[in-house]
């Protein structure tokens, strides 16, 4: 392999990432590597940037590119898949294009005509004005194709599609940043900084001549350290072993419907560039649903896949029939990924514009267990929508997994993988049809009634206490107990919009609090002296930290604010304080004053609220008094 640069790997080939690769993926961080290369290289020297691996197109493929028909067959250009280097050669043509838009007009860079790097690099037209061809670019149909050539290289749109997903978003990042880099540099600079991307830039070229030498040169990049991911390494897998089956009959379609499978995961794998989905989770839930558990972490899933499952031996010498790939078999997997992965992020994302195929309750159960966390139930639920199961038996088993999940784990205190094996189980059960729903929603809620316990909660809250001394304030269940009490306050009073946001809820920066003890820590205004003074400092402490003491806000707060007096609180004058607040802070603010007996009837009425909302029993009053760790606190 002879050292190239991207003047020579430019010369008379069509270049073309796969529609089954995964987007542009470089964040800042590789973005800074590869300017700080160009600037610290002298002009004179070369800088090794790595392999560029290319794959002929077949003509059967290309015949159908009928914009590039013309380059191919009546200029001679060869068009190639980029097997390997995708991410560099995609850097490189941004910066190439921001360096374009620095050119004062009618200036030359490197002695050439801004049209003819343009033709060079990106786009080339044919002299008779009609016909046109991009030299660099995403397979058709590929959402940040599109992107690519409109919003990147900033060229003329037939279809006007403008698709965008995380892979999108970093490639308008890395045009950005490149841009903001170019305006520190004067025009001279400008110029020997392009000189050095197409000339001084070298890469290892390899053109695979055979179709196999493809999965072979992906093994081997992934041998030497190329961070190839879970998902790559299982789609060149199953490609290579479509071209392992003696009958032609399924080949191809096996072929197609693994490219338009890997195509669909990573349209939705980054669809909400917000909330990019991890690859791994989602290969290591679906394996769990379709095929087996392991309580082994790491890479056993994807061992499990590539050695004992998709092998060239079980195509070509099964030991026994059991083992034995067929191609249908190969096809289902494909398709069931395919199908799920649609799935999965609406589970992610249950308000997402397209998420119709929600149901509003399901919505809201999904939303809640994503508050709460739900990890053991990923492979269930998501069988549950992949199996098509009734929509409202599908919303019981939502509900049944966030009573499960708030009240073994946050309220009974048992360990986190408590059930799993079990729920994995009929997560495969579910999917193959041995196990009813029904019976999956009912099987949850027996093992939540054995396994609940509110003495655990008793010693929990115990434990807190002795720990640090802040019992309910450090219970691990608080901030989504009381945002789930809000939301309640909400509806019961017809209140159509909320105040209390979670995200706002759930951090806690600095200075600033978002849940806040309305009797505070620093209790030195005279008003609480008033009220608690007649208390010992053990007594004290109990009350400042008890469940009805604690109260979410609706904006952070400074936390020198938290010490001032009740009616401050409730409203300072300035239009802050309880009174505009959340709802919850709406019904604190109607209390007269705030002594131990306001927190002890709270406590009590949030209480009350759990039993109801997650439909357990805490006990009697008197153990409710020793929840709160009150019943040795003198209230008038």
């Amino acid at each position: 392999m002879e050292l190239q640069s991207l003047n020579n790997i430019f010369k008379e080939r069509i270049l073309r990432i796969p529609d089954f690769q995964r987007g542009y993926a470089w964040t800042e961080q590789h973005l800074e590597d590869f300017w700080e290369d160009l600037l610290l290289l002298e002009p004179e020297r070369v800088h090794y940037t790595g392999v560029i691996t290319l794959e002929p197109v077949p003509e059967r493929i290309w015949s159908k590119w009928e914009n590039d028909h013309w380059l191919i067959q009546d200029v001679d250009y060869s068009p190639f898949y980029v097997i390997d280097g995708q991410q560099r050669l995609t850097t490189s043509m941004i910066l190439i294009k921001a360096i374009i838009e620095t050119v004062p007009e009618g200036e030359l860079l490197a002695y050439q005509s801004i049209d003819t790097i343009l033709k060079k690099f990106i786009l080339l037209k044919a002299d008779d004005k009609i016909r046109e061809s991009f030299i660099f670019g995403y397979e058709k149909d590929n959402p940040s194709d599109e992107f690519l050539r409109t919003r990147i290289f900033g060229m003329h749109s037939h279809s006007d599609q403008q698709q965008e997903t995380l892979y999108t978003r970093n490639l308008l990042n890395a045009k950005h940043y490149f841009k903001q880099k170019l305006s520190g540099l004067s025009f001279e600079e400008v110029v020997v900084l392009f000189k050095k991307v197409t000339q001084r830039f070298k890469f290892n070229l390899y053109e695979i001549s055979d179709e196999i030498d493809v999965f072979v040169t992906f093994e081997t990049m992934n041998n030497r350290g190329k961070s190839l991911t879970s998902l790559e390494l299982l789609k060149n897998r199953l490609i290579y072993l479509s071209t392992l089956f003696r009958e032609n009959t399924g080949k191809e379609k096996l072929r197609t419907n693994i490219n338009d499978a890997w195509k669909t995961m990573y349209e939705y794998l980054g669809k909400n560039p917000e909330n990019p989905l991890s690859d791994n989770v989602f290969l290591r839930n679906h394996w769990t649903m379709y095929f087996k558990y392991s309580r082994n972490r790491g890479d056993d899933y994807i061992k499990f896949l590539l050695d004992e499952k998709f092998n060239a031996r079980n195509v070509t010498h099964p030991k026994s029939e059991q083992v034995e790939l067929k191609i249908e078999e190969i096809s289902d997997y494909v398709k069931s990924l395919q199908q799920s992965i649609v799935h999965w992020f609406y589970m992610h994302n249950p308000h997402h514009a397209q998420a119709s195929v929600l149901t509003n309750d399901q919505k809201t159960w999904l939303e809640r267990l994503d508050r709460l966390g739900f990890t053991s139930f990923k492979p269930l639920i998501l069988s549950a929508f992949v199996s098509r199961q009734n929509p409202q038996m599908i919303t019981e088993l939502l509900k049944a997994a966030e009573r499960y999940n708030f009240t073994l784990f946050n309220i009974s205190q048992r360990r986190a993988r408590t059930g799993d094996t079990e729920m994995f189980s009929m997560s495969r059960e579910l999917l193959n049809g041995r196990r009813t729903i029904e019976g999956v929603v009912e099987a949850i809620k027996s093992k939540n009634e054995r396994f609940y316990d509110a003495n655990k909660f008793l010693d929990q809250i115990k434990e807190r206490y002795e720990f640090d001394g802040k019992g309910f304030y450090q219970w691990d269940g608080l901030r989504y107990f009381l945002y789930e009490h809000e939301q309640w306050l909400r509806e019961k009073g017809k209140q159509t919009t909320s105040k209390l946001s979670w995200a706002v809820l759930k951090a806690n920066k600095g200075d600033y609090v978002t849940l806040e003890h309305i009797y505070p820590q620093t209790p030195d205004d005279p008003y609480w002296q008033e009220r608690f003074g007649y208390l010992e400092g053990r007594q004290r402490n109990y009350l400042t930290h008890s469940l009805g003491n604690l109260l979410p806000l609706s904006r952070a707060k400074n936390g020198s604010l938290q010490n001032a007096r009740f009616p401050l609180k409730v409203n300072n004058g300035n239009g802050v304080g309880y009174y505009n607040g959340s709802v919850s802070e709406n019904e604190v603010a109607q209390a007269l004053e705030w002594s131990p007996k306001e927190i002890r009837k709270r406590g009590l009425d949030l209480l009350r609220f759990m039993e109801r909302r997650w439909n357990i029993e805490l006990g009697d009053e008197a153990f409710k008094e020793r929840l709160l760790h009150l019943d040795q606190v003198p209230i008038d």
